[in-house]
């Protein structure tokens, strides 16, 4: 009764923080029964909720009691899905966007497709060998419909980057035992087909399933298989579901060779979700989420996805990441929620300042464009995964969009600091969420633990990292006024502007058995592609660097770095490089005792030769007077570099492949391939 009052409350806004302090500790010490704990669990999502606790400053004795009550009354991501599907009915919580069509699924529905992909996942058990579920997909409805259905009745779930390497994807399905596998889009196909050979694995096509190798079911087959499920039932199915055992396992580039697996419980993201709302009081069901992140990342699959669903808001699915793409989406979906890498709020900014002068046009008139140009109800942004200028964050807090930074890891399910709302400090990643407690080691590393710390990784050795219950960051902070500060990294490890994760040593270790180079430093931090900075070695080269001319050095190091390129993701790959004339010196700073690499040093030492090589973002080739621009994330994504790209005036050709590519320019015509644009 007192929790249907509570709710009652709760609705018309005249709730009490003291009341809700001493109704949840009656929760814990009455110990109700499930049902109770649940339907309290079910108020303590409400925005006034959040609201009155995080306004009160009691946030974190909430949370400690939260937590408590999920823990005691097994609540997870099943049981909230359920609770949302009875509260919020025929409320949109999926925008679907196809070109200029947009349709959409209600809660309702949702958790009765959630119910119908259960079903069908439970005819692949066997006795005693529960099926280990692979996900590997673009973002689409039906790779959710397996992730929420697999989260809500207990089938351990394994998301893939689709950005994984053959060497990498084939780690990831032998570590984490995945029986079968819901493969979805081009390039999860190409992927999952160059290693199928070598895996015993069930596959579920969720598209093309004619263009897929394998052992392959389609997903109608799939879907209709429910049918033949027996002795499912729901609330049973729910009531199994453990909270502390390791539920999915999100897998993140390694700082050296292979991938890691993070493992992930029920309490884990249960809790993270409390903590997000007391930490955004703001947010509610009255909103609407624009997502492009992928879902085999934390802040696209916790934040968003569940997020959206926690609060009861909409999540809409964004057709394409591409920025253009986007700019179509806005007006479709009118969202007032927006998360995105550093490099979207870069290109919207850009845009604007095209299309009018920043300097001199008026508030109102700035305001007036970004709102035409998101939609018009765009209210919150974060920016995730990298550095965004204080200038660019001003920019936008002035005219009307709160864009928060932050700070976070895949080990703690994503967020670990957040600017508070207006609270924005320059360069400052906000401070501590609710729920996880935070230190700074003597030597400036950050630790925290709390709920959503990750227990560990999956089947791999993590003594060095969890120790005396802390996990460690390996990033060097410094704390003001309750503000956190990155400094540096311990680790070597870095996200380039798109927050793709790159691991440098990895990269730069496959140059070790080659005779011609004698130290080689990779660049990339925060920036669009990968360049290197290598000194040869002059001893063992093949050719001789000291009188050879420069043509053919290029041409030497240009073939060690497309073999290299080979074995790279194309976000990894190498699109430019110098020859340094001395190597990395310890007494300048730039190598530790170690002889491992202090990289902010080298990049400080070295900023004379690397600006250089990103003044550009294009490749410009010449035929007489014409000039043509390839852009560098084409390199990226082909595997060559700058040099080996060339232009005769009527083709494009690259160095080492027989391909060509049709470009010729004459008068106002110009022929590209089988198009001619004029």
């Amino acid at each position: 009764t007192r929790i249907n009052e509570t709710i009652s409350q709760a609705n018309k806004g005249t709730l009490n923080a003291d009341a809700l302090i001493r109704l949840v500790n009656d929760c814990i010490d009455q110990s109700p029964d499930r049902d109770i704990m649940h339907q309290f669990l079910d108020l303590a999502h409400f925005q006034s909720v959040a609201k009155t606790i995080s306004q009160a400053k009691v946030s974190e004795e909430w949370l400690e009691r939260v937590v408590q009550l999920i823990d005691l009354s097994q609540f997870h991501t099943g049981y909230m899905i359920e609770q949302r599907a009875k509260r919020y009915g025929d409320i949109t919580v999926f925008n679907m966007i196809h070109g200029d069509d947009l349709t959409t699924l209600s809660y309702k529905k949702l958790w009765s497709k959630i119910q119908f992909t259960g079903k069908a996942l439970s005819v692949l058990e066997k006795p005693e060998e529960p099926p280990v579920i692979g996900l590997l997909t673009y973002n689409q409805l039906n790779g959710v419909l397996v992730d929420l259905a697999c989260l809500s009745f207990g089938f351990r779930v394994i998301p893939i980057p689709l950005n994984s390497t053959s060497e990498h994807l084939s780690f990831i399905l032998n570590q984490s035992e995945v029986s079968h596998l819901f493969v979805g889009g081009k390039t999860a196909i190409r992927l999952w087909n160059e290693v199928h050979h070598n895996h015993d694995i069930s596959v579920i096509a969720l598209n093309d399933p004619n263009l897929i190798h394998g052992n392959v079911m389609d997903w109608e087959t799939f879907f209709e298989n429910r049918d033949r499920t027996q002795n499912f039932d729901v609330e049973q199915r729910l009531s199994f579901v453990s909270t502390d055992r390791t539920q999915t396992i999100m897998y993140t580039s390694g700082s050296t060779a292979n991938p890691k697996g993070i493992t992930f419980n029920q309490i884990n993201m249960m809790s993270k979700r409390f903590a997000r709302a007391l930490a955004l009081p703001e947010f509610g069901s009255d909103d609407t989420f624009l997502c492009y992140l992928p879902l085999f990342h934390t802040f696209g699959r916790y934040f968003e996805l569940m997020g959206s669903i926690f609060w009861g808001a909409t999540y809409s699915f964004a057709e394409s990441p591409a920025f253009n793409s986007l700019l179509k989406d806005f007006p479709m979906v009118k969202p007032s929620i927006f998360i995105s890498i550093p490099k979207r709020w870069v290109q919207l900014y850009e845009m604007l300042e095209e299309q009018l002068d920043l300097d001199s046009e008026d508030n109102a008139a700035i305001e007036k464009k970004l709102k035409s140009v998101t939609g018009g109800k765009l209210k919150w942004g974060l920016s995730a995964a990298g550095y965004l200028d204080p200038d660019i964050f001003k920019f936008y807090q002035t005219h009307g969009l709160n864009v928060l930074s932050g700070y976070g890891m895949t080990e703690a399910t994503g967020g670990i600091t957040m600017t508070p709302p207006a609270e924005y400090v320059i360069d400052s990643v906000g401070t501590a969420l609710p729920g996880i407690t935070l230190k700074i080691a003597d030597d400036g590393e950050l630790c925290l633990k709390g709920s959503y710390v990750t227990k560990g990784y999956y089947k791999e050795d993590d003594a060095d990292v969890f120790v005396d219950g802390w996990f460690h960051t390996g990033d060097i902070f410094k704390e003001k006024d309750g503000h956190y500060f990155i400094l540096d990294r311990k680790k070597d490890i870095y996200k380039n502007s798109r927050g793709q994760t790159i691991a440098p040593q990895k990269i730069e270790n496959l140059f070790q058995d080659f005779d011609s180079v004698q130290s080689i430093f990779l660049v990339g931090d925060g920036r669009e592609f990968n360049t290197v900075l290598i000194y040869p070695d002059t001893k063992n080269s093949p050719i001789n660097i000291e009188t050879a001319d420069t043509q053919t050095i290029r041409d030497l190091y240009s073939s060690m770095i497309l073999s290299v390129n080979s074995f790279l993701s194309p976000f990894e790959r190498i699109v430019n490089f110098v020859i340094i004339k001395r190597d990395f010196s310890a007494e300048k700073g730039e190598l530790t005792p170690k002889e491992t690499f202090n990289r902010k040093n080298v990049l400080k030492n070295f900023a004379h030769i690397i600006e250089p090589l990103y003044e550009k973002n294009y490749v410009p080739l010449h035929s007489g007077s014409k000039e043509i621009r390839v852009p560098n994330w084409l390199l990226r994504e082909i595997g060559t570099v700058r040099t080996n790209v060339g232009w005769d005036g009527q083709k494009v050709s690259i160095k080492g492949q027989t391909e060509t590519l049709l470009l010729s320019w004459a008068g106002s015509k110009i022929q590209v391939g089988d198009f001619t644009y004029t």
